[in-house]
């Protein structure tokens, strides 16, 4: 199955959701002309990332008024679409999810696993805000569509290998990460990026914020990564398609799934992998970090 994936590099406005979900159809729009049957956009993308207490007022529901409104986009223009959002959960709760959605209506929603804390910039002032307002997703789904099997995750979820690797063994074709990473982690983000795609020999999506918010810049980047040359018969991730960094913008790219299939024999990663290893690590998480 080919499928052809678009990156929405935007630049949220913080706290309007009415301007950021028009700017959402007009992406959607030019997207579709180009062919897209995937259209990503990146973490927080419905309301920006530095709401502060305005959190707790924008957050929706899942399904929701703007789960309703982009469906009906996506049913519009038979497209299917991913975004980032505040998901409220039960009063005083809520999630920074990804939610995914197809011509057919809402499919599911990823809660972000994991939470971070550090600082933002090299000089340690300020704090990525997730712990002060989300609750953590525990649940590791893979949605069947008509597009292939898709995994999600969240920004700081790819830093930790173990969920893409998870996606990977419960069937994801596909694993889409949204995020909204700014400029400093430029530089750490890119390899994972690429790591996340070669040692599952999957294709990902990667789709960054872009511009200003505040006074934190996002340095964009985003990109289609395949699982590999079959031909060329090289460990590899081959950048398929890439956005420009810092700005906004849009690219769309071609994956294919069988090429999954036939590059893995020659880079057989998880053929190779060694499960005595992963009760070796949940011993080591038990006796070290419990």
């Amino acid at each position: 199955m080919r499928v052809t994936v678009a990156l929405a590099q935007v630049q949220p406005v913080t706290l309007d959701i009415p301007a950021n979900r028009h700017r959402f159809d007009d992406f959607l729009e030019r997207a579709a002309a180009m062919g897209a049957n995937l259209v990503v956009f990146p973490e927080l993308a419905l309301t920006g990332y530095a709401c502060g207490d305005g959190f707790f007022e924008v957050a929706e529901p899942v399904p929701g008024p703007s789960t309703e409104h982009l469906a009906a986009t996506a049913r519009k223009l038979g497209v299917h679409v991913i975004w980032g959002m505040p998901e409220r959960g039960l009063p005083g709760v809520l999630y920074n999810s990804a939610v995914l959605a197809g011509p057919d209506g809402y499919i599911g929603t990823w809660r972000k696993h994991t939470l971070p804390g550090h600082a933002t910039d090299r000089g340690g002032a300020g704090a990525f805000p997730d712990r002060r307002f989300f609750r953590s997703g525990n649940r590791s789904p893979v949605f069947e569509t008509a597009i292939g099997r898709i995994g999600m995750m969240v920004c700081y979820d790819i830093f930790f290998p173990e969920i893409a690797r998870l996606l990977t063994l419960k069937g994801a074709d596909l694993v889409v990460g949204i995020s909204g990473s700014p400029a400093f982690e430029k530089d750490i983000f890119e390899p994972l990026v690429l790591a996340r795609a070669m040692e599952n020999t999957i294709p990902f999506a990667y789709c960054n914020l872009a511009g200003t918010e505040g006074d934190i810049a996002y340095w964009g980047g985003s990109r289609l990564i395949g699982p590999g040359d079959p031909e060329r018969r090289v460990p590899g991730s081959p950048i398929v398609c890439q956005a420009a960094y810092d700005v906004e913008d849009l690219v769309c790219g071609e994956i294919d799934y069988d090429l999954t299939h036939r590059f893995r024999p020659s880079f057989p990663v998880l053929r190779d992998l060694r499960v005595d290893m992963y009760r070796q690590l949940l011993d080591a998480a038990e006796e070290h970090l419990d």
